[in-house]
């Protein structure tokens, strides 16, 4: 597709704006963006109330404006989603990028216009408009919950976003049908986007754009307890996963390193006994641990290729847990060695957690990205 620049690229672009009892300012909103040329704006009235009748009244009369309708309030994951599907269905869009914007007036048309740009310059990154959140006039606690989870997610995904609750996105089409796939009905749909990419290996490109407020952000939906719980949940549900499964399996390979050290190898010499002892315990956990990261932490297809990687790490893992547990000895004399064992697993285990994120089950991307 051929990229445009300035307002023109919105020539190529589907604006879709989800809204939940907007203001007045909406329908002079939309027509703004059609003034400067978007092909379309396909608006979702998510459940509001009969006094905004008037206001998507006047939505449905603009020409080159599409309304869908929740009959309840089902979500902004749910209805970006039916957005997403029902461009989708018209042929008569096929290629053009989509812009997700909020209803609320905290993006700027001009700011559209450059995510926009920026979308069509794509075909498998996403594209971020992200706010400076450091700005005296954001309100504290937004600034609060964007600074943790921004420091969350480049902890728990490797990926430094400096906004990571920003509405406005560009989606390349190539990226669209994956975006409708993705699971989350309410505000935490946009953090399992951008958790999904950093697993996919999706690039995310940043824009940055203006930091606007009216009225302290009253105009937001975001319940502020249980909605950024939602999302913290959401964005540490991984690493939750992860610890239940390491929990189990370490349960296993510490019980079978003190049955073999105690009983089956306790005849040998320490250095032998350790040694067999490790082997066999890692061996009977580590089916344990990948047949669980694969189906419900990092969600990787079984393939040789995360097999073959997950047992060069766990072959690495088995020589690190046997050099920790052979030098704990020297520094802790007269600890149990499972317990010394242990304690060097759980080293090991935070390690582990990047490593399988961002190499073994790391997915390529539904069209290549990495």
């Amino acid at each position: 597709m051929q990229t445009e620049t300035g307002a023109s690229a919105l020539n190529n672009c589907i604006i879709v704006i989800p809204a939940l009892e907007p203001d007045g300012a909406l329908p002079a909103y939309v027509s703004a963006l059609l003034e400067r040329g978007a092909a379309q704006v396909v608006a979702v009235d998510d459940g509001s109330s009969p006094a905004c009748d008037g206001i998507f009244r006047q939505l449905e009369a603009m020409a080159g404006c599409t309304l869908l309708r929740h009959q309840r309030n089902q979500g902004k994951g749910r209805a970006l989603k039916d957005a997403f599907h029902y461009i989708l269905s018209q042929s008569a869009w096929t290629g053009c990028a989509v812009i997700t914007a909020d209803a609320d007036g905290q993006h700027s048309v001009e700011d559209v216009c450059a995510v926009a740009q920026a979308a069509l310059e794509e075909t498998d990154r996403l594209v971020l408009g992200v706010r400076d959140l450091t700005l005296p006039q954001v309100p504290a606690r937004s600034k609060a919950g964007n600074r943790l989870s921004s420091w969350a997610f480049h902890t728990l995904y490797g990926v430094r976003l400096g906004d990571t609750q920003t509405g406005l996105r560009g989606i390349p089409w190539e990226l669209l049908s994956w975006c409708g796939e993705i699971r989350g009905e309410r505000f935490e749909y946009e953090m399992n986007m951008l958790i999904r990419a950093a697993r996919e290996r999706i690039g995310l490109r940043q824009v940055t754009i203006q930091v606007i407020y009216y009225n302290n952000n009253q105009g937001t939906h975001l319940r502020a307890v249980r909605d950024s719980w939602r999302v913290f949940v959401i964005l540490v549900s991984g690493l939750g996963w992860y610890t239940m499964s390491s929990a189990l399996s370490a349960a296993t390979d510490v019980l079978a390193f003190w049955l073999c050290s105690a009983v089956i190898f306790r005849p040998l010499s320490p250095l032998f006994c350790y040694w067999w002892a490790t082997l066999t315990a890692r061996a009977l956990s580590s089916a344990l641990n990948y047949t669980l990261n694969r189906r419900y932490v990092f969600g990787g297809r079984p393939s040789g290729r995360t097999l073959l990687r997950y047992y060069v790490l766990w072959g690495c893992q088995l020589l690190c847990s046997y050099l920790l547990l052979l030098v704990l000895e020297r520094l802790l004399p007269g600890i149990w060695p499972t317990v010394n064992k242990a304690l060097g697993d759980i080293i090991l285990a935070l390690c582990s957690y990047q490593i399988q994120m961002h190499w073994v089950f790391r997915e390529e991307g539904p069209h290549g990205a990495g």
